[in-house]
């Protein structure tokens, strides 16, 4: 009676595991094999309108019958390889793609925000990233950013170096502040890395100098707009530089 009783005590909760491991098992046998009935597509960034559009996408993943996804059981689908063909695009931060329980596909795009844009008759004209790379422009939406122009484009295929970096440090440190933002229209950069910084309001150029002692330059900058053009007129300069330590020279 006592085995009996034992046998009894235990046999149901094997059963029901074995009830549950089945189900999971068919759950996942139908999950492997569920094909893909439609691709969506998600474009996330922080600019106002997007530089890629979901049409862009969908050529890049499905650019043929052979390897568009829509039809095919996931389990020959290889959303890794998906992701880095999206992520070909330049203008493309990021790419996750993943799947809902329906059987719908949808691909998560993040595009970059553009710091700025090179502008150089030698080659075609580039957005820089927060990183410092180059790449291209969108045909479908232009955002307003620091223009950047000058020698220096000549050579270099990105600021992502270490000679760059005080020229990104600089960029970054305007977009940082809203006031420099608005004023600050275009970076006119020389071979050597020296800057000149056009103005959006007022008929002077300023001479920055190289990108270092940033803060301090832009104090300097600030007594030339709140003290030294007030009294004299904003048509007085046709140049002011800060490129010295303590000094304020006006021409």
């Amino acid at each position: 009676m006592n085995l009996l009783r034992n046998t009894k005590r235990w046999i149901w909760p094997t059963l029901l595991t074995l009830i549950l491991v089945a189900i999971v098992i068919l759950a996942e046998n139908i999950h492997h094999h569920q094909k893909c009935t439609k691709v969506n597509i998600n474009i996330e960034g922080d600019n106002d309108s997007h530089l890629v559009t979901a049409e862009e996408i969908l050529e890049i993943v499905n650019p043929n019958v052979v390897e568009s996804p829509e039809g095919k059981p996931y389990d020959k689908i290889d959303f890794k390889r998906i992701e880095k063909r999206v992520c070909l695009n330049k203008l493309i931060e990021s790419c996750q793609v993943h799947r809902d329980l329906s059987g719908e596909m949808t691909i998560d795009v993040t595009e970059h925000t553009p710091l700025a844009r090179v502008i150089n008759n030698n080659r075609s004209d580039t957005y820089v990233t927060e990183k410092g790379d180059f790449i291209g422009i969108s045909p479908h939406f232009t955002p307003r950013v620091l223009l950047l122009s000058g020698n220096y484009f000549n050579e270099v295929k990105d600021l992502t170096d270490l000679k760059s970096k005080p020229i990104l440090e600089l960029i970054k440190a305007i977009n940082e502040d809203a006031f420099w933002k608005a004023q600050i229209t275009q970076l006119v950069i020389e071979k050597d890395g020296g800057i000149t910084l056009i103005p959006e309001v007022g008929n002077h150029v300023i001479e920055f100098g190289m990108g270092i002692d940033i803060e301090a330059k832009f104090k300097k900058i600030k007594i030339f707009y709140k003290e030294i053009l007030p009294a004299k007129g904003w048509d007085t300069y046709h140049k002011v530089s800060v490129k010295y330590r303590n000094q304020i020279i006006c021409e």
